[in-house]
């Protein structure tokens, strides 16, 4: 069976899609055979982004993103099979009884959180819950998204999370506009083309998730 690795938050805004289909894109760069879930039905954000990224012609540069993105109704238990990993795009704020259902069947739980103090409180108080959870304990991870990239802000939060015992990855994915492009183009900010990536950051924003798949996986 492959290693489960689902990502959720009870807060908007924190990337959890953009973080979803890049670290499947990094998985799958790696050599691995990854699918993703998309599990938000009512956004439906990962599913989007796939389908743009299909839309794209062989002129603009680059078609596909390198892994399926299925619905939940898709997954079938051959396909588990054949993979090394299943990424799950959850619900946006799921509910609690979904969250514990979630706690036991992911091999890892991957927490995205910014650094504002109202973010880092929503994610301590997910956390705490999930921890509760007798064996999430261990599979949960946080990971600080939408880091500003010129400030110790990343740094300070990663610390202060610990301190509190939670488990936090040490890569810090900075707020990049290659990002945002790259949904609206429907392709990984690996593969956005030169003249899209104004703010000049996309190798820098691929490197942060290269090297978060390695902590995941």
């Amino acid at each position: 069976m492959p290693a489960v690795i689902a990502i959720t938050s009870e807060k908007g805004g924190v990337g959890k899609s953009t973080l979803a289909v890049h670290l499947a894109g990094a998985l799958s760069e790696r050599g691995l055979h990854v699918t993703l879930v998309d599990e938000d039905g009512r956004v439906g954000s990962s599913i989007g982004w796939a389908q743009r990224s299909l839309k794209r012609s062989p002129e603009q540069g680059h078609v596909g993103l390198g892994f399926e993105v299925l619905e939940p109704d898709e997954v079938r238990p051959r396909l588990l099979r054949d993979l090394d990993a299943l990424v799950i795009d959850t619900e946006g704020r799921p509910k609690r009884k979904e969250l514990r259902d979630l706690s036991e069947r992911a091999d890892t739980i991957l927490l995205p959180s910014g650094v504002s103090t109202l973010e880092l409180e929503s994610t301590l108080t997910l956390a705490e819950f999930l921890t509760s959870e007798g064996g999430a304990r261990r599979k949960l991870k946080v990971i600080l998204t939408r880091v500003p990239p010129t400030s110790g802000a990343g740094e300070r939060a990663r610390e202060d999370l610990r301190e509190a015992g939670l488990t936090v990855c040490n890569t810090l994915v900075r707020q990049y506009a290659a990002y945002l492009r790259a949904a609206e183009l429907g392709v990984l900010c690996r593969d956005l083309p030169a003249r899209e990536d104004l703010g000049g950051r996309a190798a820098q924003a691929w490197q942060d998730i290269l090297s978060l798949s390695r902590e995941v996986l």
